[in-house]
Parts: C-alpha cells; sequence; structure tokens
C-alpha cells in the first residue's frame, strides 16, 4: 500500500477517522493526504448593507494543514490541501487523480433512509471509489 486518502472538514468525527488513517498508513508504510472538500472558491455574504466574500478555499486547505500537522505525531510521511468539489466526490477524483490505494472515511452524517448504515459520504464513496474504501467508526 503506497498511498492512503482521508477528508476532514474541522468536526471532531472528521478527525478521528482522519485519525484511523493515519495509524493505517503508519502501520502499511503507506503516505497520508489529507483533504478538506470545498463546493467553491468563495462564497458571498450580503446583509442589507454590507457585501462580503469569504475565501472558502483558503479556509479548507487551513483545516486540511492544521488536521495534517495533528497527526504527523502518528505518521510522519502526510500531505494535505484542498479540493474543489463536495466531499464524497472530492475524495473519489483524489483518489483517482493520485492512484490512491485506499480511502478512509467516517461513518457519521446520516441523512437519509438509504444513508442511515454507513453515512451518506461512505456510501457515496464506496459506490465511486476507484480503490478500496475503509469505513472508521467515528461515533455513535
Amino acid at each position: 500500500m503506497d498511498l492512503i486518502i482521508v477528508g476532514v472538514d474541522g468536526s471532531e468525527t472528521a478527525l478521528a477517522a482522519a485519525r484511523t488513517a493515519a495509524t493505517l498508513a503508519h502501520t502499511t508504510g503507506a503516505r497520508l493526504h489529507v483533504i478538506s472538500a470545498t463546493p467553491r472558491d468563495t462564497v458571498d455574504y450580503e446583509d442589507g448593507q454590507h457585501h462580503v466574500q469569504v475565501d472558502v478555499a483558503t479556509e479548507a486547505e487551513q483545516i486540511a494543514q492544521e488536521a495534517a500537522t495533528a497527526l504527523r505525531e502518528i505518521t510522519p510521511d502526510i500531505t494535505s490541501g484542498a479540493v474543489k468539489g463536495r466531499p464524497a466526490d472530492a475524495l473519489v477524483s483524489e483518489a483517482e487523480r493520485l492512484g490512491a490505494d485506499l480511502i478512509v472515511v467516517g461513518n457519521r452524517r446520516v441523512q437519509s433512509a438509504v444513508a442511515r448504515v454507513l453515512g451518506s459520504i461512505a456510501t457515496a464513496v464506496a459506490h465511486h471509489a476507484p480503490c478500496d474504501v475503509y469505513i472508521a467508526h467515528t461515533g455513535r
């Protein structure tokens, strides 16, 4: 195994899945690539008086970097980055682009009856991944 990919969004459950990915990377000698997905580069907010444009791509990059820094105590060979797209799509496209051997996802974020078993992101990744998928138990 050469490369494992995991996604983070700043939540504790995502970090729990990332810790599992880091442990797997350490155990197998694989590199770990941590990503944070963003639907677009910027988001516009208006409150009637002010217009503010927020750089969400930079925020996503920071989330991925912070997670990677925290995970270096488990395994040292980590890269990180922001990927444009919805979380499941971003994980699958990054796995395809980099030739990943494994995608690690958490089992939280249940949003529909179909997704109750694994979680919506895990379900989508499992259906479309170009490689193996490891579903980490990230909470109750």
